[in-house]
């Protein structure tokens, strides 16, 4: 996990051994190594995806994966066509499914 590193205005705080996503302390939310690592995302989190968050109503630690990568995805293909994304846009394209405790989207 260390080898994601943050800016330090962040004030991120990495796991200790043993740690589990609930144990964010308050104040702090948990995000997943392999969503800046892997999956593209990037902090600060963009209008888009943080929209997508709250018309879903769930929060980003309980995206898989492959939920944030649909999201990046298909705001980034938006991006790259001249066109603004938007939450509508998304529905249109992709529903949200859960498997294993966690959301993500499909066709």
């Amino acid at each position: 996990m260390t080898d994601v590193q943050m800016p330090p205005e962040y004030g991120a705080i990495h796991p200790q051994d043993g740690d589990t996503a609930a144990d964010a302390p308050a104040g702090y939310v948990t995000i997943w190594s392999d969503f800046i690592g892997v999956c593209n995302l990037r902090l600060p989190l963009t209008v888009f995806v943080v929209e997508v968050l709250e018309w879903y109503k769930i929060h980003i630690s309980q995206l898989s994966p492959f939920g944030i990568i649909r999201v990046r995805n298909f705001e980034c293909t938006f991006h790259a066509i001249g066109i603004e994304p938007t939450v509508g846009d998304f529905r249109r394209f992709y529903q949200m499914t859960v498997s294993m405790g966690f959301f993500s989207f499909c066709r």
